[in-house]
């Protein structure tokens, strides 16, 4: 048993120019206009990429400030953070690749990106970029920012106002959901077919790993963001409901062994009782 995440307002993402075009086009007419950056932003983790079980659309979940929050955005976009989260490289660069390697060809420095504002229902961010001696503030989609950041390193804020219309981590808002759950400082869910495409995974059953806390258990024992767990101590795993009850019973050694699917080959974990863990 364990917390969940809260079923969120839908909040549809900003659609315009494409990105890799408009950063292009702004870093070749400078001087540009300066856009406000707020100076008390809140530093922000991205925790995971989810689908929206009301309407099956993908959502990017920030936190910071003790704070939740979702951004709905596209499948191409959730597909570009989905992957840069993994750490998997495509083929061929997509777009989000492409801004980095133009960023990088152009000697420009992602310093940041910030969340700025919550306007009619829609999300609007800013790139702050360091080229030279210049700093240029660039408007931008915040899928878009983030995929760019989680490629480059640049840290990731969100306006004080912006928080301020999200959801707390301790609010009873936070009540367990159907399909999610938690334990060793994992976020799981029912893989689905939205959560498979997103993942690359050709799994439809089992459960995902979609965040792994920072100095958890999960994370000293290996689990990783991606993981689907489809077996524990010898229990075929399809959902999360399976999953509890399989946790719920106790094996004769006290030894958990969980056999998950990885970058699409099988991985054994071994969980040993705290007592046999090594000091």
């Amino acid at each position: 048993m364990g917390d969940s995440h809260p079923a969120f307002p839908v909040r549809p993402a900003r659609r315009g120019v494409p990105a890799a075009l408009k950063l292009v086009l702004a870093l070749l007419l400078l001087p540009l206009q300066a856009v406000a950056v707020p100076e008390d932003a809140v530093l922000m983790e991205v925790r995971q990429v989810a689908v929206d079980p009301l309407n099956r659309t993908p959502v990017v979940i920030l936190a910071g400030g003790g704070r939740l929050l979702p951004i709905w955005i596209g499948d191409a976009e959730a597909s570009s953070i989905a992957r840069a989260l993994q750490g998997q490289r495509s083929s061929r660069p997509d777009t989000h690749d492409l801004i980095g390697n133009l960023l990088k060809g152009l000697r420009a420095t992602p310093e940041r990106i910030t969340i700025t504002e919550l306007r009619e229902s829609t999300y609007f961010a800013v790139i702050t970029l360091k080229a030279g001696r210049r700093r240029i503030a660039i408007d931008s989609r915040p899928s878009d920012a983030i995929a760019v950041a989680l490629r480059t390193g640049a840290p990731i804020y969100a306006a004080p106002q912006v928080l301020e219309q999200t959801v707390r981590l301790n609010d009873p808002a936070l009540r367990r959901g159907q399909g999610v759950t938690r334990m060793m400082g994992m976020h799981m869910q029912d893989l689905t077919a939205e959560l498979a495409k997103l993942f690359a995974t050709e799994l439809r059953q089992g459960v995902l790993v979609a965040h792994v806390e920072g100095a958890s258990a999960a994370s000293a024992h290996g689990f990783r963001r991606g993981d689907v767990i489809v077996r524990i101590d010898g229990r075929r795993i399809r959902n999360t409901r399976e999953l509890e009850a399989a946790l719920a019973s106790r094996p004769a050694t006290g030894r958990r062994i969980f056999r998950i699917r990885r970058d699409g080959g099988p991985i054994t974990i071994v969980v040993d009782p705290p007592s046999r863990r090594k000091r």
